[in-house]
Protein backbone atom coordinates (compact mmCIF):
# COMPACT_ATOMS: atom_id res chain seq x y z
CA UNK A 1 0.00 0.00 0.00
CA UNK A 2 1.95 3.14 -0.97
CA UNK A 3 -1.01 5.95 -0.86
CA UNK A 4 -4.45 6.17 0.79
CA UNK A 5 -6.44 9.21 -0.04
CA UNK A 6 -3.82 11.99 0.02
CA UNK A 7 -1.64 10.35 2.03
CA UNK A 8 1.87 8.90 0.83
CA UNK A 9 2.37 5.73 2.92
CA UNK A 10 5.85 5.23 4.58
CA UNK A 11 5.65 2.55 6.65
CA UNK A 12 3.56 0.28 8.80
CA UNK A 13 3.80 0.95 12.60
CA UNK A 14 1.52 -0.81 14.50
CA UNK A 15 -1.66 -2.98 14.91
CA UNK A 16 -4.80 -2.61 17.12
CA UNK A 17 -7.55 -5.00 17.51
CA UNK A 18 -9.91 -3.34 14.81
CA UNK A 19 -7.01 -1.60 12.57
CA UNK A 20 -3.52 -1.31 11.05
CA UNK A 21 -1.39 1.88 11.70
CA UNK A 22 0.84 3.43 8.93
CA UNK A 23 2.99 6.23 9.24
CA UNK A 24 2.00 8.35 6.30
CA UNK A 25 3.15 12.10 5.10
CA UNK A 26 0.59 14.52 4.31
CA UNK A 27 1.86 16.06 1.35
CA UNK A 28 -0.68 19.51 1.28
CA UNK A 29 0.63 20.34 4.96
CA UNK A 30 4.13 18.97 5.06
CA UNK A 31 3.39 16.72 8.11
CA UNK A 32 4.08 12.88 9.41
CA UNK A 33 0.52 11.92 10.38
CA UNK A 34 -0.80 8.21 11.58
CA UNK A 35 -3.31 6.41 9.86
CA UNK A 36 -5.59 3.89 11.09
CA UNK A 37 -7.12 1.53 8.40
CA UNK A 38 -10.39 -0.47 9.54
CA UNK A 39 -8.86 -4.52 9.23
CA UNK A 40 -10.68 -6.46 6.38
CA UNK A 41 -12.51 -8.75 8.78
CA UNK A 42 -14.18 -5.41 9.73
CA UNK A 43 -14.93 -3.64 6.46
CA UNK A 44 -17.44 -6.12 5.13
CA UNK A 45 -20.09 -5.11 7.97
CA UNK A 46 -21.36 -2.08 6.90
CA UNK A 47 -22.47 -1.08 10.07
CA UNK A 48 -18.99 -1.32 11.88
CA UNK A 49 -17.62 0.85 9.19
CA UNK A 50 -20.49 3.87 9.67
CA UNK A 51 -19.85 3.64 13.22
CA UNK A 52 -15.63 3.72 13.40
CA UNK A 53 -16.45 6.80 10.98
CA UNK A 54 -19.11 8.62 12.94
CA UNK A 55 -17.09 7.72 16.06
CA UNK A 56 -13.94 9.45 15.21
CA UNK A 57 -15.50 12.25 13.60
CA UNK A 58 -16.56 12.81 17.37
CA UNK A 59 -13.55 12.16 18.64
CA UNK A 60 -12.08 14.55 16.13
CA UNK A 61 -13.61 17.35 18.15
CA UNK A 62 -11.47 16.75 21.14
CA UNK A 63 -8.47 19.14 21.22
CA UNK A 64 -6.27 18.54 24.57
CA UNK A 65 -2.91 18.27 25.36
CA UNK A 66 -2.57 14.64 26.28
CA UNK A 67 -4.97 13.02 23.51
CA UNK A 68 -3.57 12.52 20.27
CA UNK A 69 -5.19 14.99 17.87
CA UNK A 70 -7.61 13.29 15.16
CA UNK A 71 -6.90 15.38 11.65
CA UNK A 72 -9.31 13.56 8.90
CA UNK A 73 -11.18 10.57 8.79
CA UNK A 74 -12.32 9.38 5.54
CA UNK A 75 -13.21 6.03 3.32
CA UNK A 76 -11.63 6.24 -0.49
CA UNK A 77 -11.18 2.84 -2.44
CA UNK A 78 -13.19 0.66 0.15
CA UNK A 79 -10.45 1.67 2.82
CA UNK A 80 -12.09 3.39 6.14
CA UNK A 81 -9.29 5.21 7.81
CA UNK A 82 -8.62 8.22 9.76
CA UNK A 83 -5.62 10.46 10.00
CA UNK A 84 -4.30 11.47 13.33
CA UNK A 85 -1.16 13.37 15.21
CA UNK A 86 1.87 10.75 14.81
CA UNK A 87 3.22 11.14 18.15
CA UNK A 88 7.07 10.33 18.52
CA UNK A 89 7.97 8.47 21.73
CA UNK A 90 8.02 4.97 23.82
CA UNK A 91 4.78 3.22 24.65
CA UNK A 92 4.21 2.87 28.04
CA UNK A 93 3.46 -1.02 27.63
CA UNK A 94 7.20 -0.57 26.55
CA UNK A 95 8.44 1.55 29.26
CA UNK A 96 6.82 -0.91 31.81
CA UNK A 97 8.92 -3.78 30.76
CA UNK A 98 12.44 -1.77 32.43
CA UNK A 99 10.59 -1.63 36.04
CA UNK A 100 8.00 0.03 38.04
CA UNK A 101 7.68 3.48 38.26
CA UNK A 102 8.50 5.84 41.40
CA UNK A 103 5.41 6.73 42.73
CA UNK A 104 6.35 10.57 41.49
CA UNK A 105 6.46 9.57 38.25
CA UNK A 106 3.36 7.32 37.89
CA UNK A 107 1.30 10.33 39.42
CA UNK A 108 2.42 12.53 37.19
CA UNK A 109 1.58 10.48 34.19
CA UNK A 110 -2.19 9.03 35.80
CA UNK A 111 -2.87 12.86 36.71
CA UNK A 112 -2.56 13.86 33.28
CA UNK A 113 -4.18 10.85 31.49
CA UNK A 114 -7.05 11.54 34.35
CA UNK A 115 -7.40 15.36 32.88
CA UNK A 116 -6.93 13.76 28.95
CA UNK A 117 -10.26 11.20 29.89
CA UNK A 118 -12.28 13.96 32.19
CA UNK A 119 -12.06 16.13 28.59
CA UNK A 120 -13.34 13.54 26.78
CA UNK A 121 -16.22 12.65 29.06
CA UNK A 122 -17.14 15.80 29.20
CA UNK A 123 -17.86 16.10 26.16
CA UNK A 124 -19.74 13.12 25.85
CA UNK A 125 -17.25 9.99 24.88
CA UNK A 126 -15.88 6.96 26.90
CA UNK A 127 -12.86 5.56 25.14
CA UNK A 128 -13.23 1.54 26.59
CA UNK A 129 -9.75 0.68 25.96
CA UNK A 130 -7.76 2.41 27.74
CA UNK A 131 -4.63 0.41 28.27
CA UNK A 132 -0.75 1.08 28.14
CA UNK A 133 -0.60 0.62 24.33
CA UNK A 134 -2.51 3.05 23.58
CA UNK A 135 -0.15 5.36 25.91
CA UNK A 136 2.87 6.79 24.37
CA UNK A 137 5.27 9.31 26.07
CA UNK A 138 5.98 12.33 24.14
CA UNK A 139 8.82 12.92 26.68
CA UNK A 140 9.80 11.52 30.10
CA UNK A 141 6.45 12.53 32.10
CA UNK A 142 4.21 13.78 29.10
CA UNK A 143 1.55 10.85 28.09
CA UNK A 144 -0.63 11.00 24.67
CA UNK A 145 -3.82 8.99 24.44
CA UNK A 146 -4.32 7.02 21.89
CA UNK A 147 -6.74 5.18 19.70
CA UNK A 148 -10.50 6.59 20.13
CA UNK A 149 -11.65 4.64 17.36
CA UNK A 150 -13.33 2.48 19.26
CA UNK A 151 -14.61 5.20 21.85
CA UNK A 152 -18.66 5.32 22.35
CA UNK A 153 -21.13 8.34 23.11
CA UNK A 154 -21.92 7.28 26.76
CA UNK A 155 -25.70 8.40 26.26
CA UNK A 156 -26.00 5.47 22.66
CA UNK A 157 -23.91 2.95 25.06
CA UNK A 158 -27.43 1.47 26.10
CA UNK A 159 -29.37 1.89 23.09
CA UNK A 160 -26.91 0.77 20.72
CA UNK A 161 -25.44 -2.80 22.24
CA UNK A 162 -26.49 -5.01 19.48
CA UNK A 163 -24.54 -2.79 16.95
CA UNK A 164 -21.46 -5.11 17.36
CA UNK A 165 -22.81 -7.72 19.21
CA UNK A 166 -21.89 -10.81 17.22
CA UNK A 167 -18.66 -10.32 15.10
CA UNK A 168 -16.67 -7.19 17.88
CA UNK A 169 -19.18 -8.06 21.38
CA UNK A 170 -19.69 -5.55 23.57
CA UNK A 171 -16.90 -6.86 24.78
CA UNK A 172 -14.61 -4.17 23.61
CA UNK A 173 -11.41 -3.37 25.04
CA UNK A 174 -8.06 -5.24 25.62
CA UNK A 175 -9.69 -8.15 27.80
CA UNK A 176 -6.43 -7.70 30.65
CA UNK A 177 -7.59 -4.23 31.47
CA UNK A 178 -11.31 -4.07 30.84
CA UNK A 179 -13.70 -3.00 34.02
CA UNK A 180 -15.74 -5.46 35.74
CA UNK A 181 -19.02 -4.29 33.77
CA UNK A 182 -17.29 -4.55 29.93
CA UNK A 183 -16.04 -8.02 31.12
CA UNK A 184 -19.66 -8.86 32.02
CA UNK A 185 -20.97 -7.37 28.64
CA UNK A 186 -22.96 -4.29 30.55
CA UNK A 187 -23.43 -0.86 29.44
CA UNK A 188 -20.19 1.13 30.34
CA UNK A 189 -19.83 4.88 31.13
CA UNK A 190 -16.91 7.10 31.52
CA UNK A 191 -16.17 5.12 35.48
CA UNK A 192 -15.52 2.28 32.75
CA UNK A 193 -12.52 4.29 31.51
CA UNK A 194 -11.75 5.11 35.00
CA UNK A 195 -11.09 1.69 36.56
CA UNK A 196 -8.68 0.45 33.26
CA UNK A 197 -6.67 3.65 34.35
CA UNK A 198 -6.62 2.21 37.76
CA UNK A 199 -5.39 -1.28 36.00
CA UNK A 200 -2.44 0.73 34.56
CA UNK A 201 -1.75 2.41 37.57
CA UNK A 202 -1.29 -0.41 39.39
CA UNK A 203 0.65 -1.82 36.54
CA UNK A 204 2.78 1.52 36.73
CA UNK A 205 3.73 1.36 40.45
CA UNK A 206 3.86 -2.38 41.19
CA UNK A 207 5.65 -3.46 37.93
CA UNK A 208 3.28 -6.44 38.03
CA UNK A 209 -0.27 -7.00 35.86
CA UNK A 210 -3.78 -6.43 37.99
CA UNK A 211 -5.31 -9.57 36.79
CA UNK A 212 -2.88 -12.49 36.16
CA UNK A 213 -5.73 -15.17 34.64
CA UNK A 214 -4.75 -16.47 30.83
CA UNK A 215 -8.51 -17.55 29.73
CA UNK A 216 -10.68 -15.28 29.05
CA UNK A 217 -13.56 -16.55 30.40
CA UNK A 218 -10.95 -16.49 34.01
CA UNK A 219 -10.02 -13.42 33.51
CA UNK A 220 -13.26 -12.14 33.15
CA UNK A 221 -14.05 -14.17 36.56
CA UNK A 222 -11.36 -13.05 38.01
CA UNK A 223 -11.70 -8.95 37.22
CA UNK A 224 -15.77 -9.30 38.19
CA UNK A 225 -14.94 -10.96 41.56
CA UNK A 226 -10.93 -10.85 42.45
CA UNK A 227 -9.31 -8.27 43.75
CA UNK A 228 -5.48 -7.86 42.69
CA UNK A 229 -2.60 -8.73 44.71
CA UNK A 230 -2.33 -6.30 47.45
CA UNK A 231 0.30 -3.22 46.70
CA UNK A 232 2.06 -2.99 49.31
CA UNK A 233 3.05 -6.82 48.49
CA UNK A 234 5.02 -5.67 45.74
CA UNK A 235 5.68 -1.92 47.09
CA UNK A 236 6.74 -1.68 50.63
CA UNK A 237 7.38 2.27 50.27
CA UNK A 238 3.93 3.11 48.51
CA UNK A 239 2.09 6.05 49.76
CA UNK A 240 -0.89 5.46 51.78
CA UNK A 241 -2.89 7.81 49.28
CA UNK A 242 -1.66 6.58 46.14
CA UNK A 243 -2.55 3.04 47.26
CA UNK A 244 -5.77 4.30 48.40
CA UNK A 245 -6.61 5.73 44.78
CA UNK A 246 -5.83 3.07 43.14
CA UNK A 247 -7.93 0.81 45.47
CA UNK A 248 -10.72 2.73 44.74
CA UNK A 249 -10.29 3.57 41.09
CA UNK A 250 -10.02 -1.20 41.34
CA UNK A 251 -13.94 -1.31 42.87
CA UNK A 252 -15.44 -3.58 41.01
CA UNK A 253 -18.81 -1.36 41.52
CA UNK A 254 -19.18 1.71 39.69
CA UNK A 255 -20.82 4.07 42.33
CA UNK A 256 -17.92 2.98 44.70
CA UNK A 257 -14.91 4.21 42.13
CA UNK A 258 -14.38 7.87 41.75
CA UNK A 259 -17.33 9.42 39.87
CA UNK A 260 -15.13 11.56 37.18
CA UNK A 261 -11.69 12.42 35.62
CA UNK A 262 -12.15 15.33 37.58
CA UNK A 263 -12.61 14.13 40.95
CA UNK A 264 -9.74 11.56 39.82
CA UNK A 265 -7.21 14.65 38.89
CA UNK A 266 -8.03 16.28 41.80
CA UNK A 267 -7.36 13.30 44.03
CA UNK A 268 -3.93 12.31 42.02
CA UNK A 269 -2.70 16.20 42.15
CA UNK A 270 -3.28 16.16 46.06
CA UNK A 271 -0.83 13.34 46.36
CA UNK A 272 1.16 14.63 43.93
CA UNK A 273 1.72 17.95 45.86
CA UNK A 274 2.29 15.61 49.48
CA UNK A 275 5.24 13.99 47.52
CA UNK A 276 6.74 16.95 45.99
CA UNK A 277 5.96 20.08 47.29
CA UNK A 278 2.75 21.31 49.60
CA UNK A 279 0.81 24.11 48.38
CA UNK A 280 1.08 27.35 50.42
CA UNK A 281 -2.21 27.99 52.44
CA UNK A 282 -3.32 31.49 54.17
CA UNK A 283 -2.30 31.80 57.97
CA UNK A 284 -2.71 34.49 60.35
CA UNK A 285 0.71 36.02 61.46
CA UNK A 286 3.95 34.44 60.75
CA UNK A 287 4.28 30.91 59.59
CA UNK A 288 5.62 28.45 61.47
CA UNK A 289 8.35 27.21 59.66
CA UNK A 290 9.17 31.66 59.85
CA UNK A 291 8.24 31.78 63.58
CA UNK A 292 10.12 28.36 64.73
CA UNK A 293 13.80 29.49 63.39
CA UNK A 294 13.41 33.39 64.13
CA UNK A 295 12.19 31.78 68.18
CA UNK A 296 15.68 29.91 68.04
CA UNK A 297 17.72 32.47 66.32
CA UNK A 298 16.92 35.25 68.82
CA UNK A 299 17.41 32.95 71.83
CA UNK A 300 20.35 31.60 70.59
CA UNK A 301 21.32 35.96 69.42
CA UNK A 302 20.76 37.10 73.33
CA UNK A 303 22.20 33.77 74.83
CA UNK A 304 25.58 33.99 72.80
CA UNK A 305 25.50 38.11 73.45
CA UNK A 306 25.22 37.72 76.75
CA UNK A 307 28.27 34.71 77.09
CA UNK A 308 30.00 36.88 74.63
CA UNK A 309 30.28 40.17 76.91
CA UNK A 310 31.27 37.86 79.87
CA UNK A 311 33.69 36.54 78.04
CA UNK A 312 35.42 39.39 76.51
CA UNK A 313 35.06 40.65 80.56
CA UNK A 314 37.16 38.19 81.66
CA UNK A 315 39.79 38.34 79.04
CA UNK A 316 39.87 42.07 79.87
CA UNK A 317 40.34 41.59 83.52
CA UNK A 318 42.70 38.46 82.60
CA UNK A 319 45.39 40.59 80.39
CA UNK A 320 45.46 43.65 82.77
CA UNK A 321 45.97 41.39 85.47
CA UNK A 322 48.94 40.66 83.34
CA UNK A 323 49.99 43.55 82.14
CA UNK A 324 49.82 44.93 85.96
CA UNK A 325 52.31 42.40 86.79
CA UNK A 326 54.53 42.59 83.74
CA UNK A 327 54.97 46.67 83.92
CA UNK A 328 55.48 46.58 87.78
CA UNK A 329 58.47 43.23 87.49
CA UNK A 330 60.13 46.14 84.52
CA UNK A 331 59.92 49.52 86.99
CA UNK A 332 61.37 47.26 89.63
CA UNK A 333 64.31 46.09 87.12
CA UNK A 334 64.50 49.76 86.31
CA UNK A 335 64.07 51.22 90.07
CA UNK A 336 67.06 48.72 91.07
CA UNK A 337 69.57 49.71 88.45
CA UNK A 338 68.93 53.44 89.06
CA UNK A 339 69.65 53.20 92.29
CA UNK A 340 72.97 52.38 92.01
CA UNK A 341 73.85 55.60 89.76
CA UNK A 342 71.03 58.06 91.86
CA UNK A 343 72.70 56.98 95.22
CA UNK A 344 76.17 57.61 93.95
CA UNK A 345 75.27 61.05 92.47
CA UNK A 346 73.41 62.22 95.27
CA UNK A 347 76.11 63.61 97.64
CA UNK A 348 77.98 65.28 95.25
CA UNK A 349 77.76 69.08 93.92
CA UNK A 350 76.39 69.25 90.57
CA UNK A 351 79.04 69.83 88.40
CA UNK A 352 80.77 66.82 89.71
CA UNK A 353 77.52 64.44 89.05
CA UNK A 354 77.58 62.12 86.52
CA UNK A 355 74.37 60.93 85.23
CA UNK A 356 75.01 59.79 81.69
CA UNK A 357 75.31 56.19 82.64
CA UNK A 358 71.79 56.41 83.83
CA UNK A 359 70.83 57.89 80.50
CA UNK A 360 72.30 55.11 78.28
CA UNK A 361 70.95 52.44 80.57
CA UNK A 362 67.28 54.28 80.23
CA UNK A 363 67.95 55.02 76.43
CA UNK A 364 68.21 51.56 76.30
CA UNK A 365 65.13 50.34 78.26
CA UNK A 366 63.14 52.20 75.90
CA UNK A 367 63.99 50.19 73.01
CA UNK A 368 61.15 47.99 74.12
CA UNK A 369 58.64 48.27 72.01
CA UNK A 370 55.66 48.17 74.87
CA UNK A 371 57.70 50.90 76.81
CA UNK A 372 55.74 54.36 76.08
CA UNK A 373 57.56 56.68 78.45
CA UNK A 374 60.63 56.33 81.34
CA UNK A 375 61.66 59.56 83.69
CA UNK A 376 63.90 59.29 86.43
CA UNK A 377 64.56 61.59 88.70
CA UNK A 378 66.79 62.76 91.47
CA UNK A 379 66.31 63.37 95.10
CA UNK A 380 65.46 67.05 94.60
CA UNK A 381 62.72 65.98 91.44
CA UNK A 382 65.12 67.04 88.73
CA UNK A 383 64.85 64.72 85.80
CA UNK A 384 67.94 63.39 84.72
CA UNK A 385 67.30 61.00 82.19
CA UNK A 386 64.13 60.43 79.95
CA UNK A 387 62.86 58.71 77.07
CA UNK A 388 62.79 62.30 75.58
CA UNK A 389 65.98 63.81 76.16
CA UNK A 390 64.13 67.40 76.17
CA UNK A 391 63.19 66.71 79.97
CA UNK A 392 66.39 66.11 80.86
CA UNK A 393 66.99 68.72 83.63
CA UNK A 394 63.43 69.95 83.65
CA UNK A 395 61.30 69.65 87.16
CA UNK A 396 58.95 66.57 87.41
CA UNK A 397 55.51 67.00 87.52
CA UNK A 398 53.35 63.76 88.34
CA UNK A 399 50.52 63.34 86.52
CA UNK A 400 47.00 64.05 87.26
CA UNK A 401 43.48 62.60 86.66
CA UNK A 402 44.34 59.45 86.52
CA UNK A 403 42.89 55.98 87.36
CA UNK A 404 43.99 54.22 90.23
CA UNK A 405 44.37 50.44 88.62
CA UNK A 406 46.19 48.13 91.52
CA UNK A 407 49.64 49.61 92.19
CA UNK A 408 49.83 51.22 88.78
CA UNK A 409 46.94 54.15 87.15
CA UNK A 410 45.07 53.74 83.63
CA UNK A 411 45.98 56.64 81.06
CA UNK A 412 44.16 57.35 77.80
CA UNK A 413 47.71 55.59 76.26
CA UNK A 414 47.97 52.86 78.88
CA UNK A 415 49.06 51.98 82.52
CA UNK A 416 51.72 54.31 84.52
CA UNK A 417 53.76 53.10 87.60
CA UNK A 418 55.54 55.49 89.20
CA UNK A 419 58.19 53.64 91.93
CA UNK A 420 60.23 55.45 94.39
CA UNK A 421 64.08 54.88 94.17
CA UNK A 422 65.39 53.59 97.37
CA UNK A 423 69.00 52.46 98.63
CA UNK A 424 69.90 51.62 102.05
CA UNK A 425 66.90 52.41 102.99
CA UNK A 426 67.08 55.87 101.89
CA UNK A 427 64.75 57.59 98.38
CA UNK A 428 67.23 59.15 95.99
CA UNK A 429 64.38 60.02 93.18
CA UNK A 430 61.39 58.05 91.18
CA UNK A 431 61.01 56.16 88.36
CA UNK A 432 57.85 56.96 86.19
CA UNK A 433 57.25 54.45 83.78
CA UNK A 434 54.29 54.21 81.04
CA UNK A 435 53.31 50.91 79.39
CA UNK A 436 51.38 51.03 75.92
CA UNK A 437 48.11 49.24 75.85
CA UNK A 438 48.15 48.47 72.30
CA UNK A 439 49.27 44.66 72.42
CA UNK A 440 46.08 44.34 75.23
CA UNK A 441 43.24 46.13 72.77
CA UNK A 442 44.73 43.87 69.55
CA UNK A 443 44.60 40.91 71.86
CA UNK A 444 40.64 41.87 73.02
CA UNK A 445 39.56 42.90 69.66
CA UNK A 446 40.93 39.95 68.20
CA UNK A 447 39.05 37.60 70.81
CA UNK A 448 35.99 39.79 70.36
CA UNK A 449 36.44 39.00 66.14
CA UNK A 450 36.92 35.37 66.55
CA UNK A 451 34.03 35.14 69.18
CA UNK A 452 31.81 37.27 67.02
CA UNK A 453 32.93 34.66 63.83
CA UNK A 454 31.79 31.90 65.96
CA UNK A 455 28.58 33.56 67.15
CA UNK A 456 27.58 33.69 63.37
CA UNK A 457 28.85 30.06 62.53
CA UNK A 458 26.46 28.97 65.69
CA UNK A 459 23.38 31.19 64.77
CA UNK A 460 23.47 30.38 61.03
CA UNK A 461 23.68 26.04 61.99
CA UNK A 462 20.63 27.30 64.67
CA UNK A 463 18.61 28.90 61.81
CA UNK A 464 19.54 26.27 59.46
CA UNK A 465 18.30 23.23 62.02
CA UNK A 466 15.19 25.25 63.27
CA UNK A 467 14.47 26.26 59.56
CA UNK A 468 14.55 22.16 58.93
CA UNK A 469 13.04 21.39 62.22
CA UNK A 470 10.12 23.96 61.18
CA UNK A 471 9.90 22.31 57.94
CA UNK A 472 9.71 19.02 59.61
CA UNK A 473 6.83 20.23 61.26
CA UNK A 474 5.01 22.60 59.06
CA UNK A 475 4.58 20.26 55.96
CA UNK A 476 2.68 18.14 57.41
CA UNK A 477 0.49 19.97 59.53
CA UNK A 478 -0.36 21.78 56.09
CA UNK A 479 -1.31 18.55 54.39
CA UNK A 480 -3.14 17.57 57.77
CA UNK A 481 -5.07 20.86 57.65
CA UNK A 482 -5.80 20.56 54.05
CA UNK A 483 -7.34 17.07 54.28
CA UNK A 484 -9.65 18.32 56.91
CA UNK A 485 -10.41 21.28 55.09
CA UNK A 486 -11.21 18.94 51.84
CA UNK A 487 -13.24 16.25 54.26
CA UNK A 488 -15.74 19.61 55.67
CA UNK A 489 -16.49 20.08 52.25
CA UNK A 490 -17.60 16.08 52.16
CA UNK A 491 -14.38 15.44 49.86
CA UNK A 492 -12.94 11.99 51.51
CA UNK A 493 -12.01 10.36 48.43
CA UNK A 494 -8.30 10.22 49.51
CA UNK A 495 -5.61 8.79 52.11
CA UNK A 496 -2.76 10.87 53.49
CA UNK A 497 0.53 9.20 52.41
CA UNK A 498 3.08 9.69 55.01
CA UNK A 499 6.54 7.41 56.67
CA UNK A 500 6.38 8.90 59.75
CA UNK A 501 6.60 7.44 62.90
CA UNK A 502 6.09 10.19 65.88
CA UNK A 503 2.96 12.08 66.98
CA UNK A 504 2.37 13.38 63.15
CA UNK A 505 2.01 10.44 61.60
CA UNK A 506 -0.25 9.08 64.69
CA UNK A 507 -2.57 11.84 63.81
CA UNK A 508 -2.22 11.58 60.25
CA UNK A 509 -3.31 7.90 60.53
CA UNK A 510 -5.90 8.89 63.00
CA UNK A 511 -7.68 10.90 59.91
CA UNK A 512 -7.09 8.34 57.54
CA UNK A 513 -9.12 5.38 59.99
CA UNK A 514 -11.87 8.56 60.47
CA UNK A 515 -11.99 9.01 56.53
CA UNK A 516 -12.32 5.10 56.10
CA UNK A 517 -15.12 5.19 59.11
CA UNK A 518 -17.39 7.93 57.68
CA UNK A 519 -17.08 8.03 53.79
CA UNK A 520 -19.17 4.70 53.86
CA UNK A 521 -22.05 6.40 55.69
CA UNK A 522 -21.59 9.20 53.50
CA UNK A 523 -22.21 6.97 50.33
CA UNK A 524 -25.21 5.04 52.06
CA UNK A 525 -26.52 8.63 52.64
CA UNK A 526 -26.22 9.91 49.43
CA UNK A 527 -27.75 6.65 48.14
CA UNK A 528 -30.20 7.19 50.61
CA UNK A 529 -30.87 10.54 49.72
CA UNK A 530 -31.61 9.84 46.01
CA UNK A 531 -33.72 6.98 46.51
CA UNK A 532 -36.27 9.47 48.36
CA UNK A 533 -35.57 12.13 45.64
CA UNK A 534 -36.66 9.16 43.00
CA UNK A 535 -39.65 7.64 44.66
CA UNK A 536 -42.85 8.34 43.54
CA UNK A 537 -46.15 8.31 46.48
CA UNK A 538 -49.01 6.14 45.73
CA UNK A 539 -50.66 7.56 48.09
CA UNK A 540 -54.06 9.61 46.63
CA UNK A 541 -53.93 13.68 48.00
CA UNK A 542 -56.53 14.05 50.42
CA UNK A 543 -59.24 15.88 49.20
CA UNK A 544 -59.95 19.64 49.95
CA UNK A 545 -63.29 19.93 51.87
CA UNK A 546 -65.69 22.38 50.00
CA UNK A 547 -66.32 25.70 51.46
CA UNK A 548 -69.34 25.60 54.22
CA UNK A 549 -72.13 27.39 52.63
CA UNK A 550 -73.75 30.33 55.10
CA UNK A 551 -77.33 31.37 54.57
CA UNK A 552 -78.28 34.75 55.92
CA UNK A 553 -82.37 33.61 56.55
CA UNK A 554 -84.94 35.90 57.06
CA UNK A 555 -87.41 36.73 59.66
CA UNK A 556 -91.03 35.25 59.36
CA UNK A 557 -93.29 38.00 59.54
Amino acid sequence: MERIGRYEIDARIGEGAMADVYRAHDPDIARAVAIKVLKPEFRRDPDIVRRFLREAQAAGMLSHANIATIFDVGETGGLAYIAMECVEGRGLDELMKDGRFPAERALKIARQLADALAYAHRNGIVHRDIKPSNILLADANTPKLLDFGIARFGQEAATERAALATQVGQVIGTPRYMSPEQAMGLPVDARSDLFSLGVVLYEMVTGKTAFTATGLATLAIQIAQADPAPIERSVRDCPKGLKFIIEKLLAKKPEARFQSGDELRDALQRELDAITADEPVKRRGLALKVKLPLILGAATAGALALSTSMVLDRQSETLERMTLTSGSSITGFVTSNAAVYAASNAGLPPEMQDWVPLQAFVATAVRNENVARLVVTDDRGVIRAASDPRLQGKRYVAPGGETKVGNATRTAQGYRFVRPITYAGAEFGKVDLLLKRDELDAAIANTRMLLIALAVVVMGIVLAIGLASAQMISRPVRRLRRALDDAAKGDLAFRISHRRRDELGGLMDAFNRMAAAIEPRLDREEDAAALLHTRISTAAPAPTPAPRATTFGKRAA
